[in-house]
């Protein structure tokens, strides 16, 4: 039943081109014969990376690397955790969950120090167990999903950032086949939609971050493991998963969230052991393998029927993008080629891939600001964006189509919106940041009469709050306007908050301040 364990989680490799001016090649810390698999990017922080080592058969070993500067250079760690590593998934340069799958101390772990120290969250996943792959869909909210154990999939969610999981009820899972399990890291999410391919050719479909699920049977049939990759929460594709495969004739593609498949003769040289769609694209998707005789990497930018190939004659693990120029492509092969990397990692520098739909962020020059206080924001998007749309909730103007919108006047008080939507010829991509300002009271920003301050700043588990004035009062708030803690206690234990941002209001003896500071 156990699986050959090499991943495709869509998360963070990238790509080659023929050309070895396309790739930096870099050193990725690993033994020699030591490859990589699996590569997950920061949720939080695009050039905080960690892999996850393989052999050159492609059997996932217990240790990772990871690297904090974008790929160029990486460092090797070792697990004082479960043991059958499945999947790392990564959040910053200091914080990272890893699925281990094996015995009684299996279940999901995380790490808060760089991966120094591993803790086991939740009681997810027992003995009985094997834990296949977990995501997160934001900050709180996330699945896990193993084989069934009972008679139905073991699945998880969390609401409270992983600290602790509870076991979806079978009512709400389409039931397993018989000797129906899941893959190793074999999942892809965009929204609130996650995927999972199972080893008789189904994909089962959840459309509420994990609380129900639904599945549909592949054109490949109920013999063949598969795994979705999905570009939104309709258009998608399945192929046959972590089989030795090389080139391959068909691959399987759905429009209506994998409801139903097609099966497409495909045109062209089409790679088929990984597959990665490349975010802020319509349909572009890249394969991968390792395979001998039939090793290389191609791409579609038609959804799936079309593929040309990139390179060939090199061996490559999963392949995967941040956009259609930026990614990175692990290799199992360290000794077979001079071109080879010692760890196999190259980072992509070559020029964009396909179509380029433009991808939305911005920034403001203060998250934190007193009432009728303004806020200045930069759009910081990519991929050539032609027309802007601002929405400021709570904010005059409330609205906004240039690049740079004006100041930004916030007369109530609150937590409040912002969204941005960037456009060009190839489409439109959206940045919804929730709660993004927070508007105090009167005098927020005139700290010089309480001289008021917060240390550290960021903080892990402890701040103390310093003043000059006598202190009355102490509160602490999210960013939804919860109040999470009150009191007068200058030394003040935050270890059990989530991370996030805070604001700190202090009543004094000779006024109120509001401060910011950051929970990592």
């Amino acid at each position: 039943m156990r699986k050959l364990l090499l991943l495709s989680v869509s998360m963070f490799l990238s790509i080659w081109m023929f050309a070895q001016t396309n790739w930096t090649l870099v050193n990725s810390g690993l033994a020699t014969g030591e490859g990589i698999g699996q590569v997950t990017i920061g949720m939080n922080d695009n050039t905080a990376i960690w892999a996850m080592p393989v052999d050159a058969t492609g059997l996932i070993l217990d240790h990772f690397t990871k690297s904090v500067d974008g790929g160029l250079t990486w460092t090797a760690g070792t697990f004082n955790a479960g043991s059958g590593l499945s999947q790392l998934f990564a959040i910053d340069a200091t914080t990272c969950w890893a699925v281990f799958n094996t015995g009684a101390s299996q279940g999901l772990y995380k790490t808060t120090d760089g991966g120094a120290t591993w803790a086991k969250k939740g009681t997810a996943f027992g003995s009985s167990s094997f834990a296949d792959a977990m995501h997160f869909f934001n900050s709180t909210d996330g699945f896990a999903i193993g084989d069934p154990v009972g008679g139905y999939f073991e699945i998880y969610t969390t609401t409270d950032g992983g600290e602790s999981w509870a076991r979806v009820a079978q009512a709400n899972i389409a039931a397993p086949t018989s000797g129906e399990y899941g893959l190793t890291a074999n999942y892809c999410a965009s929204g609130d939609n996650v995927w999972f391919g199972t080893n008789l050719g189904r994909v089962f479909h959840s459309s509420d971050k994990g609380l129900h699920w639904t599945a549909a049977l592949t054109p490949f049939g109920n013999t063949i493991p598969v795994q979705p990759e999905f570009a939104d929460a309709m258009n998608g594709i399945a192929y046959r998963s972590y089989l030795n495969l090389g080139l391959e004739p068909a691959i399987d593609v759905t429009t209506d969230g994998g409801a139903t498949w097609t099966e497409v003769g495909v045109t062209g040289d089409m790679y088929g052991r990984y597959f990665s769609y490349v975010p802020g694209t319509t349909g572009t998707y890249v394969s991968s393998s390792s395979a001998a005789g039939e090793n290389g990497i191609s791409v579609t930018y038609d959804g799936g029927y079309t593929w040309s190939t990139i390179t060939s004659g090199y061996d490559f693990t999963a392949t995967d993008w941040v956009d259609n120029a930026t990614g990175w492509a692990g290799s199992v092969s360290t000794a077979k080629k001079s071109t080879e990397s010692t760890g196999g990692m190259y980072i992509y520098d070559g020029d964009p891939l396909g179509p380029n739909i433009p991808v939305a962020n911005f920034t403001a020059d203060a998250t934190a600001v007193a009432l009728g206080g303004s806020v200045h924001f930069t759009d910081l998007s990519t991929g050539a964006p032609t027309a802007w749309a601002w929405v400021f909730t709570g904010g005059t103007p409330a609205t906004s189509a240039l690049q740079t919108p004006p100041a930004i006047t916030y007369n109530t008080s609150g937590t409040f919106d912002v969204t941005l939507t960037v456009t060009n010829a190839n489409g439109n991509n959206t940045m919804f940041k929730p709660g993004y300002i927070y508007v105090g009271g009167v005098g927020m920003n005139d700290l010089s009469a309480t001289s008021v301050s917060i240390f550290p700043n960021p903080a892990k588990d402890h701040i103390t709050i310093t003043c000059n004035d006598q202190i009355n009062k102490i509160s602490i708030v999210d960013v939804s306007g919860k109040e999470v803690y009150s009191g007068v206690e200058k030394a003040i234990n935050i270890s059990k908050l989530q991370n996030g941002i805070y604001f700190v209001r202090t009543v004094t003896s000779a006024g109120t301040s509001n401060l910011k500071f950051i929970k990592e």
